[in-house]
């Protein structure tokens, strides 16, 4: 993961001290701003745009409770960390959906474990928001008079048949004069060519099994098969193991 922004907010010079000596210890962690009131904050989250924000509850201006709700309306996915003298607001604070709430004086392993758990969360969404981007992908293609969109989910593979190309789902087929190598650039990087007439997605792989010099791939829920090389197996089984790791 890429360094995680962090902003600080709190009216008190010694605590913006203290937090910016804890984060130089996390190199994974980056202090991009730090904010004496409210609305500075607000201001500083717009302009930055971090991931991470360390605000305390009472400063002037604007308190940090109302400053975070604003900061929440234009950038939802902002992990919160209150830090605060006082324990009464932890309630309040949970309710926008802080990430962590620590009482002062602050401790540096407690200000450790707080960003961690920003950075879990943060992390999740990011997958999550890959995995719907993913899932709504779809391929465009020109089949007889018409252009369709099939979900790139939905495709097991793409075959060249002849002088057509033939892009198979579960239960149909789709043929295209498009050629197979300008197919190749269109599909997502779970797609691979393994083998020269044929291009696979690999997520929908359940069993590969030896025929005479080559390799038969059986697919979910479907009876067709598709076929790869001897000289790409190899890197077939890697890559079908790098993406289930990934998933899990």
């Amino acid at each position: 993961m890429d360094i995680l922004k962090i902003v600080v907010a709190d009216d008190d010079a010694s605590s913006r001290i203290l937090l910016r000596h804890f984060i130089r210890f996390l190199p994974q962690y980056k202090v991009v701003g730090e904010a004496i009131s409210g609305e500075e904050f607000v201001r500083l989250v717009l302009e930055e745009k971090p991931d991470i924000a360390l605000v305390d509850i009472k400063m002037p201006d604007l308190d940090g409770m109302e400053a975070v709700k604003i900061c929440k309306q234009s950038l939802p996915a902002l992990q919160v960390i209150f830090t605060t003298g006082y324990d009464e607001f932890a309630v309040k604070a949970f309710e926008i959906a802080a990430t962590d709430y620590i009482v002062k004086p602050i401790e540096r392993t407690r200000l450790f474990h707080a960003l961690e758990k920003a950075r879990k969360l943060i992390e999740l969404s990011r997958q999550d928001h890959l995995s719907i981007k993913t899932k709504n992908k779809r391929l465009g293609i020109k089949s007889h008079n018409s252009i369709l969109f099939l979900p790139m989910e939905d495709i097991l593979f793409v075959e060249k048949e002849s002088r057509k190309t033939v892009i198979h789902t579960a239960n149909e087929r789709y043929e295209t004069t498009e050629p197979l190598n300008k197919m190749e650039n269109k599909l997502d990087d779970y797609f691979f060519k393994t083998h020269r007439s044929y291009i696979v997605n690999l997520k929908k792989i359940v069993k590969i099994e030896p025929a005479g010099e080559t390799y038969l791939a059986h697919f979910i829920n479907s009876h067709k098969v598709a076929y790869i090389s001897k000289l790409k197996i190899h890197e077939v089984q890697k890559k079908i193991l790098h993406i289930h790791e990934f998933h899990l």
